[in-house]
């Protein structure tokens, strides 16, 4: 594809009608003066960092720029991440899917060994903090580099460079994963296997529907060089077979891709249209290439008196499978959480620190297959006497079984009984509607036997019982019966519906 034949038109990311598959960012992102290329984005592709070098230096600069209504900022320089100094490397600098992290490499000082995986913070005020090394298991004394991390945060991946270089020159590596165990502990990283590495990869990403994995390989049958390959993690970790990104693949050299949440649109360098010039370009994704629909959650979590952020998690559960993924909220409370849109999810918010209340709902599949942003935040209250939770959803079948969303609302109380140990709880069943006759109905009316004259009525009000079986969950998991009490309130008179409630004692 010759890039120097793209016209070069104005371009605004959300308001464009796009006259060629392949449009070069014009100023201020690109610009006369320097190369530009590297480019990553976040989750809601509205924050954008890449790397600048400009004429008659060594040095490449990582800069950040934000997009408001379609229009991007001034780039700048982000602090305390570049070096003075044209003989230290800094490099494969990535954005994290909530805009709160950046990962890159660099041969800096204090590191363990050759080039090292480093990383910055946003902090409460906006600010980034000084530059931290993921220090062991991570890295070695070799060269690890190009990082990203999972849109939860559970994985990272990065490249351990081996002695084979591509036909152009680059050098070829293997690309590692690690799982996280805690928020300052990793296990120990292992290359991913087949299909994913063979001789010569790089450039590892997982996108925000934590399926679809990008990287670079120089394996046979691509264009040339390093090309573009797109493959699909399962939920138990295997890889499908990649395919090659053909429609962005050029003979040259291709590592540097990124695809924000909404899918269509990838972001990538080409050379511009100087000698050696490199440029920040964006190119229509075929439908057929782009990673799984998200409905995208953002926003913060606070205090709802004081209106101050809380640290919390935020838990996305497949339902049929009871795979979850966690996302934790950033030091202002922000969070950006995709859900997949292809199936049933619960999700739950839950708070870091004991003292308050959570908030959890069922999100549906999706009617419409369409990219959708659902601005919301969430205001959590203090857990106090008196304090009520609606369990919701909470499903009980005539057998007085429940359902998978079910037992996920009830493992949440779990642990909320479990941060709080000084809490007890009351239980409250409610029906939408109560029929009494002297017939019985259905097999599954209840028989009430009248001690004054021994008669017999039947009754459809089982709310005693379905709050014995939430009850029961609760001791078979560990809680002491003595800080759980229950009883069955029958007709639910306002709002006429099923419903179970939470009161803290």
């Amino acid at each position: 594809m010759k890039f120097s034949h793209v016209l070069l038109i104005a371009f605004s990311f959300f308001s464009q009608a796009l006259s060629a598959q392949v449009v070069v960012l014009k100023n201020p992102i690109n610009t006369s003066m320097s190369d530009d290329f590297n480019p990553t984005v976040s989750g809601n592709g509205k924050t954008l960092i890449y790397e600048m070098v400009y004429y008659n230096t060594n040095k490449a600069d990582v800069m950040i720029s934000y997009q408001t209504n379609g229009v991007w900022s001034v780039p700048v320089v982000v602090p305390g991440v570049n070096t003075a100094s044209e003989k230290l490397t800094n490099g494969g600098y990535f954005i994290n899917h909530a805009g709160t992290m950046i990962l890159f490499h660099s041969n800096r000082y204090k590191g363990i060994g050759g080039t090292d995986i480093w990383y910055v913070e946003k902090n409460a005020t906006g600010g980034w903090s000084a530059p931290m090394n993921f220090g062991k298991p991570i890295n070695t004394t070799g060269n690890e580099l190009d990082p990203s991390i999972s849109p939860d945060g559970k994985f990272m991946y990065y490249t351990v460079l081996s002695d084979k270089k591509t036909a152009g020159g680059l050098p070829c590596g293997k690309i590692m994963m690690v799982e996280r165990i805690s928020s300052t502990s990793w296990k120990e990283p292992v290359a991913l296997p087949a299909p994913i590495n063979g001789d010569c990869e790089c450039g590892g990403k997982l996108l925000s529907d934590n399926k679809t994995f990008l990287f670079s390989s120089a394996r046979a049958g691509g264009k040339g060089g390093y090309d573009f390959y797109k493959s699909t993690r399962e939920e138990n970790g295997t890889f499908s077979t990649p395919i090659n990104y053909a429609f962005i693949n050029t003979a040259n050299d291709d590592k540097y891709i990124s695809i924000a949440a909404g899918g269509s649109m990838l972001y990538s360098d080409a050379p511009g249209k100087g000698k050696n010039e490199r440029d920040i370009i964006i190119s229509k994704v075929p439908e057929d290439m782009q990673p799984g629909m998200v409905k995208l959650y953002q926003g913060k979590v606070t205090d709802i008196n004081t209106k101050k952020p809380l640290a919390a998690q935020i838990t996305v559960t497949h339902i049929k499978t009871g795979y979850t993924m966690t996302y934790r909220t950033a030091a202002d409370g922000s969070f950006s959480v995709p859900v997949p849109a292809s199936d049933d999810y619960d999700v739950g918010v839950f708070p870091a620190l004991p003292g308050y209340e959570y908030i959890s709902f069922y999100d549906p599949k999706s009617p419409v297959y369409k990219y959708e942003e659902k601005n919301v935040s969430y205001e959590l209250k203090p857990a106090v006497k008196g304090s009520e939770i609606v369990l919701t959803p909470i499903s009980i079948n005539d057998d007085f079984e429940l359902d998978t969303k079910s037992e996920l609302e009830l493992n949440r109380v779990k642990l909320f009984l479990k941060m709080n140990p000084t809490l007890n709880i009351h239980i409250r069943a409610y029906t939408d509607a109560i029929l009494m006759d002297s017939v019985q109905h259905s097999n599954f009316d209840k028989e009430i036997i009248n001690t004054s004259d021994s008669t017999v009525s039947y009754s459809n009000d089982y709310t005693e019982e379905e709050a014995g079986v939430i009850y029961n969950y609760l001791v078979k998991a560990g809680i002491p019966a003595s800080r759980i009490t229950f009883k069955g309130m029958g007709l639910n008179g306002e709002e006429r519906k099923k419903k179970y409630v939470l009161t803290v004692q």
